[in-house]
């Protein structure tokens, strides 16, 4: 193994140790597990899945919108019926 000096806020270094003291383990394994348990890279699905929601909710969007439109109109309407009388 090689040894590699890194920077953490102090918050997490004590998050850190104290994962290692409940595991019994060195600081460095709940490093490497931590490391070994991440995957920075997305897999089809969860792309598939990311790229639905955002149409999801751009139609969504859409429709609120059109319905604060329709909303908007008739409180229009309805002032007006209310300034004539």
């Amino acid at each position: 193994m090689l040894r590699k000096p890194i920077l953490m806020p102090p918050n997490i270094i004590d998050k850190i140790a104290k994962i290692a003291n409940k595991r019994k383990v060195s600081f460095a394994e709940v490093v490497r597990d931590a490391v070994d348990a991440f995957d920075g890279d997305l897999s089809l699905q969860d792309e598939n899945l990311l790229e639905a929601l955002a149409d999801t909710m751009v139609k969504t969007t859409r429709e609120v919108i059109e319905k604060i439109d329709a909303i908007e109109k008739r409180l229009d309407e309805m002032h007006s019926m209310l300034e004539v009388k």
